[in-house]
């Protein structure tokens, strides 16, 4: 299984003319993905590189059944795209972009639940349940099918480990990037909660950093009793406070926020946690070893 992404999926790429629509609609149809529509609305022709396009999600949707959308619009226009494609019926909704002012991620939050659906972002480069369906912008040679289930605040760590972990022959069952943002769309806990349902996921890899307090939120499920095995990463060791680290929610604002706060709370939770980037595939396979024999590795 997977979570929220599989080759059931149907997309509609908004923004698709655009530099980054054009990539990820070759992209994501060469590794299977099915892309049914494309939204532009200040084009009049009807298909773009053989897609169908239209000047509205509500009526790609209608006509194609799409029930996903990858939004690549501009932050000013982010929020009434992601509107548009909730009311459209779309139940994922993934947005990439940077930039986005928080009072617009907290409606794309709220709206998400009024249409009991679900909005990957910002900040984010999407979701990929590996051999199945990819959402975004990940580099596909990175992963592969497994019983890892994958959390990442960050896009390139999450890119550089999943491709060790797969070097190690240790596949991924989803891999999703939550973002750096403070406020997600799919919240740490929140994936964790899908990963602890999916029955294919024997094991949860959580790559997280400084600021916020999401990692708090995998330590008191990793100390549930009965909760899958977990392993982490977590950077920003030597991050000065009061200096943003990339990422807005980067931050250190308190001893909370801090590497050595969050890394002391997750080893008394049990949770496996890598020393660096050379540790932790050797952390997650002791996780699903933990999980045994409920899971199998694949070679």
């Amino acid at each position: 299984m997977s979570i929220l992404l599989d080759s059931s999926n149907r997309m509609v790429i908004q923004g698709v003319t655009g530099k980054l629509g054009r990539f990820s609609l070759k992209d994501m149809r060469d590794y299977g993905t099915t892309v049914v529509a494309g939204v532009a609305p200040r084009r009049t022709e009807s298909h773009f590189d053989g897609l169908p396009l239209y000047r509205d999600a509500v009526t790609a949707c209608a006509e194609t059944g799409a029930d996903t959308a990858l939004v690549y619009v501009p932050p000013d226009m982010a929020l009434d795209a992601v509107l548009e494609a909730l009311d459209a019926g779309c139940r994922l909704v993934v947005y990439p972009g940077d930039g986005l002012p928080v009072n617009d991620a907290i409606d794309m939050r709220a709206a998400a639940a009024d249409h009991d659906a679900v909005v990957v972002g910002p900040n984010t480069p999407g979701i990929i349940s590996p051999g199945r369906a990819k959402a975004g912008f990940m580099p596909s040679f990175c992963y592969r099918p497994g019983p890892l289930g994958v959390i990442s605040r960050s896009g390139s760590l999450s890119y550089e480990v999943c491709h060790r972990l797969t070097g190690a022959g240790l596949g991924q069952s989803t891999v999703i990037g939550i973002g750096g943002d403070s406020v997600k769309g799919v919240t740490a806990a929140e994936a964790i909660a899908r990963f602890a349902a999916d029955a294919e996921t024997g094991a949860i890899v959580y790559l997280g950093e400084i600021g916020g307090l999401d990692e708090y939120d995998l330590a008191v499920y990793a100390a549930t009793p009965g909760a899958k095995p977990v392993a982490a990463l977590i950077v920003g060791a030597s991050a000065p406070p009061g200096r943003k680290m990339g990422h807005a929610a980067a931050l250190i604002n308190r001893h909370d926020d801090t590497h050595a706060a969050k890394t002391a709370a997750l080893r008394e939770a049990g949770v496996f946690l890598a020393d660096g980037l050379n540790d932790i595939a050797a952390q997650a396979r002791r996780a699903l070893e933990a999980a045994a024999p409920a899971v199998t590795l694949r070679a």
